[in-house]
């Protein structure tokens, strides 16, 4: 049978052209994948160095040791409730309360910002996740923590939270920062506003989050491999390296009307950014129905509602042309794999929202391997409109459209002194 397969195969013009290729490779002729040189992984704890209490609304500082290479960082803090309330309650926090805690993470060398991650920033992230990394997070981060029937007077016990900072440097590990050779590098995280909400709101009922801390995974190569990195990557006056970052548009928003059910509501983003961008997300947030107590939400006094609202269209237009008009359903296939199926997310970690983040890629992208960018820059008035509906509630509300912006970017390092910064954008 096998001679009857093998001789209708040489007969085959196709078979002979791809047998032809230089792409042909034989995989039963033994050869090794590509070996890394052995190292060392290490967790180092890095505390505050301007304090170990955070202040709403203000920022707390980690200088990152010059220990090696970094592959992962982690920000972990505790929170905990204090009932002012005249009997007991039961606390928590409540679904997605990480954005209610922190309001953006930045990445600075030598005190200039590098990198930024704002909550809107981590929201566009998580949503692009599959559901088994999705469910890591989900655990860790966003699922509501109950800690128990309060008394009156009383402070219940702490709750851990976690958070990965994936910044664009650390998505390949060809562009990992060599924190050892760069000037020194840290992490300024700016904390919210809005610590009190739980699960059993209430006035009096207060938020305490205590004891941030980055651990952060560093690698370290023998000194043979080491000097090899240090040579070939600094042999010229400096160090280009194609990366991402973020870059978030100016929010809109529109104010409901109380007790009304309005159907296809609309709000209209300007895209002001030129930057050559990968990735568009589109994120729609509301002033928390529990919290407005009636009084009309301002863009500086509103709490904002932790879970994204579902998305009915996009209607995305530039140079008079219109580049995107889908629906919902149509743009939940819009995160294209290489294999030409969607990533998605199942109902064990729906409760988060996410998967009302809608997001347009203008490319598909297998191993890291930049496929296609939209330049900004060459587009007039480019616009991004949703259509949602709102469903009636007893408080009035404001909705919040944000667009969040993959962008490509270029980072230069300075071979002589360790600089790190954005050379090119656009």
């Amino acid at each position: 049978m096998s001679s009857v397969i093998l001789n209708s195969n040489a007969n085959s013009a196709m078979v002979n052209t791809l047998t032809a290729s230089q792409s042909l490779v034989n995989p039963q002729v033994y050869s090794t994948e590509p070996i890394y040189p052995p190292h060392a992984v290490t967790y180092s704890a890095n505390d505050p160095s301007n304090g170990n209490q955070p202040v709403r609304s203000n920022s707390t500082v980690f200088m990152l040791n010059k220990y090696g290479i970094i592959s992962q960082i982690l920000l972990t803090y505790k929170k905990s409730f204090t009932n002012g309330t005249a009997g007991a309650l039961t606390l928590g926090a409540v679904q997605n309360d990480f954005f209610n805690v922190v309001e953006k993470v930045e990445l600075l060398s030598s005190s200039r910002v590098v990198s930024t991650l704002t909550k809107v920033d981590l929201m566009s992230q998580f949503s692009n996740l599959p559901t088994n990394k999705m469910a890591v997070i989900a655990q860790n981060l966003l699922e509501p923590k109950t800690v128990g029937a309060i008394a009156a007077g009383a402070t219940s016990s702490e709750v851990p939270f976690t958070c990965p900072l994936v910044f664009g440097f650390m998505k390949d590990i060809n562009t990992q920062l060599n924190a050892s050779f760069l000037e020194p590098l840290s992490i300024r995280c700016t904390w919210g506003k809005d610590w009190n909400q739980s699960t059993n709101f209430a006035a009096g009922v207060v938020g305490n989050v205590s004891s941030p801390q980055l651990s952060v995974r560093y690698k370290n190569y023998q000194e043979d491999a080491n000097a090899k990195i240090i040579s070939e990557n600094f042999a010229n006056p400096q160090l280009n390296m194609l990366s991402t970052r973020f870059y978030d548009e100016n929010r809109e928003s529109i104010l409901s009307t109380a007790g009304a059910t309005t159907l296809d509501n609309t709000i209209e983003v300007e895209l002001k950014n030129t930057e050559c961008v990968q990735d568009f997300y589109v994120v729609l947030l509301r002033s928390d129905p529990n919290t407005a107590a009636g009084a009309s939400p301002t863009a500086a006094s509103d709490i904002l509602d932790p879970v994204p609202q579902p998305i009915k269209s996009l209607n995305f237009t530039g140079s008079g042309q219109e580049i995107v008009n889908l629906t919902a359903p149509q743009l939940a296939y819009s995160r294209l794999d290489s294999d030409g199926f969607s990533v998605g997310q199942d109902a064990s970690v729906a409760a988060n929202g996410f998967t009302n983040v809608l997001k347009f890629q203008t490319g598909v992208y297998h191993n890291n391997v930049l496929s296609n960018t939209i330049s900004l820059r060459e587009i007039n008035n480019p616009r991004i409109k949703l259509t949602f509906d709102i469903n009636a509630t007893a408080n009035l509300q404001r909705y919040y459209a944000y667009v969040v912006e993959d962008s490509s970017a270029i980072y230069s390092i300075t071979s002589a002194t360790g600089a790190l910064q954005s050379s090119l954008a656009n």
